[in-house]
């Protein structure tokens, strides 16, 4: 008979060992603090902080923001314009590129905040503004109806990519169409601008967010879209991060706050979604 003192003994050491491969096999399965917050941000379930969501969705001024810059005044059509740090030193180089190809750069539009998208769109929705020769207010009763003829071009405040300092509406110097009209790119210097933008953009990270027919741009994903616009460029190495983070955060950024939000507001994901796979 095995000795009461000696049964006990064994007893204890068996029950240490198995608390020492118990603890080693919890640890062992524990991810460090770093894989966590990796994964979760790959994953796309990590929350964006309200610094995150006020710039995915424009509300903040960009001459008070934090990694945003003047574009220099060579490059503007007099106003004084904001981007993105990073896309601005971008631009510079496609610009000085397409420089020496004999085309001189102009941003017609860059960074535009809630409170600027907010008034474009009240202007157009209230009637103050046409929108293809004609008030849509008087012509177009039914509010949703309304907000889809505006939607051809325009985004709703809140959801437009020129919130995130990646994306502008470009020209040329010599071109002497109008600018952010189609016709003007399609012929001319108009015509060889863009297709040289369309063959060089990409080398400095710039592509074209809304090309060819919504309807047929992701094969037909999604029921609504921006209508081509060959003057809109973005810088992609940002513009797919913040598109991501705006896809993972879409119940918190659900527009709101303007006219017509009620009727428009729940369109709103196929619009920011729906643009050129290179892009993404």
């Amino acid at each position: 008979m095995l000795n009461p003192r000696r049964a006990f003994a064994r007893c204890l050491a068996v029950g240490l060992l198995y608390l020492v491969l118990l603890c080693c096999t919890c640890e062992a399965r524990k991810p460090a603090a770093a894989e966590i917050k990796a994964g979760s941000r790959s994953a796309g379930n990590a929350a964006a902080s309200p610094a995150e969501l006020s710039l995915l969705s424009g509300r903040f001024v960009p001459e008070k923001k934090s990694g945003f810059a003047a574009i220099p005044a060579k490059f503007t059509a007099g106003k004084t314009q904001y981007l993105d740090k990073r896309t601005l030193a971008a631009l510079a180089k496609l610009a000085a590129a397409a420089h020496a190809a004999g085309f001189d750069i102009r941003v017609v539009s860059a960074t535009r905040n809630f409170t600027t998208q907010k008034a474009i769109w009240e202007q157009k929705f209230n009637g103050q503004r046409s929108v293809g020769g004609k008030n849509l207010a008087a012509t177009v009763k039914d509010e949703e109806k309304r907000a889809l003829e505006i939607l051809r071009f325009s985004s709703m405040p809140g959801t437009s990519r020129h919130h995130w300092g990646t994306d502008m509406d470009l020209h040329e110097a010599k071109i002497t169409g109008p600018a952010l009209h189609n016709s003007t790119f399609k012929h001319g210097r108009g015509k060889e601008f863009h297709d040289w933008l369309r063959a060089n953009g990409p080398s400095f990270g710039f592509c074209q967010p809304y090309g060819g027919d919504p309807a047929v741009r992701n094969e037909g994903k999604f029921a609504h879209g921006y209508q081509e616009e060959r003057w809109h460029w973005s810088y992609r190495p940002v513009s797919a991060d913040y598109l991501r983070d705006y896809e993972s955060n879409a119940a918190a950024l659900m527009p709101k706050g303007y006219a017509g939000d009620k009727a428009a507001a729940h369109l709103y994901m196929d619009y920011v979604r729906n643009i050129d796979p290179s892009c993404r």
